[in-house]
């Protein structure tokens, strides 16, 4: 098998494998994975919002920052972008939900650069600078709805930007816009730098601060268009106290682990995006299988648990399995 075959083969496995797991015991009770266009919508959201946010958690967590503020982020933008959006309404403009959107991911953008601005002038660790910034965003989305949220129902016009085939497009544009960043630009040379080795990187004049405060503003637009999609399903956004937006981020790290293994093989935010995928497949065969939710997340914790052990032993399972098949050759 020549190496470029080889790459393709493994990029696809795990995708393709874990549809056919899914596949095979739904055949079992005479259904499929998609059987009605509901399925396909539960799939296509999963997919988009689990992308999102893990390419936005990715901007930071790879150059060692972890930030638990990207939920409070993703609601608060949309509540924001929402009430924006309504204001001009009030108006007499004519809005709908490609300016929502856009309005959500600009607002996304402006509290990740508060953020990351944060981080760099207070110098403290980046997880204790993203609680605090957690509970403010959380407490100014509280009291922007007056702790009631934001509901779509009046403005049901808003909620299409969400349909499959704009979830779709939007997952395009994002890829599209994340890869350029990533790979054409100068910001994406240093950030790559600084994720193979921060010392070595500024040592040689990358600005680590600015790049910092970049990454923190890419990482709230991004996630930003998670919690547009998410409230556009919804109809509402509630708001929520006390690190209530925490658990959004969670939902990417086996997309996240998956994605670094297929990366490899690939292109990295391409691998994210597979990763997302089969985060999405796994989610909907546990729904087609009529697992509970709290069960789901038992399994999927399981799940990451048994990647992160294979990661963590992968040299040696592999020399195991080599060393076994170099055995069974050699002559009697």
């Amino acid at each position: 098998m020549n190496e470029r075959l080889k790459k393709i083969v493994i990029t696809l496995v795990i995708p393709a494998g874990v549809f056919l797991f899914f596949s095979l015991l739904l055949l079992g009770r005479d259904t499929t994975l998609f059987s009605t266009t509901n399925h396909f919508r539960t799939f296509i959201n999963a997919f988009a919002v689990t992308t999102f946010i893990a390419w936005a958690l990715n901007f930071n967590l790879s150059t060692g920052r972890f930030d638990f503020s990207l939920g409070s982020i993703s609601l608060l933008s949309s509540i924001l972008g929402a009430k924006f959006m309504w204001y001009l309404e009030n108006l007499g403009w004519e809005m709908n939900g490609w300016y929502m959107l856009i309005a959500i991911v600009v607002i996304g953008a402006v509290l990740g650069t508060i953020s990351g601005l944060a981080y760099i002038i207070l110098k403290i660790p980046p997880i204790v600078t993203s609680l605090g910034m957690t509970l403010i965003y959380e407490a100014l989305g509280f009291i922007a709805t007056d702790g009631g949220g934001v509901v779509l129902n009046r403005t049901l016009h808003l909620t299409k930007i969400a349909s499959p085939q704009n979830q779709i497009i939007v997952l395009a544009i994002g890829f599209v816009a994340i890869y350029l960043i990533s790979n054409k630009t100068s910001f994406g040379f240093h950030w790559r730098s600084l994720v193979a080795g921060q010392k070595i990187a500024v040592d040689t004049g990358i600005n680590e601060k600015s790049n910092a405060v970049i990454s923190y503003a890419l990482s709230g637009a991004f996630v930003s268009v998670a919690g547009c999609f998410t409230m556009s399903i919804q109809g509402n956004a509630s708001a929520s106290l006390n690190f209530g937006t925490i658990s959004t981020i969670f939902v990417a790290f086996l997309p996240l682990f998956i994605g670094g293994f297929i990366g490899r093989y690939s292109e990295d935010k391409f691998g994210i995006l597979l990763g997302s995928f089969t985060t999405a497949l796994i989610t909907l065969g546990f729904v087609r299988l009529n697992i509970s939710a709290q069960m789901q997340s038992f399994w999927n914790a399981i799940i990451l648990l048994g990647f992160l052990i294979y990661l963590n032993n992968e040299y040696k399972i592999l020399s195991f399995f080599t060393k076994k098949k170099r055995v069974n050759r050699q002559p009697e």
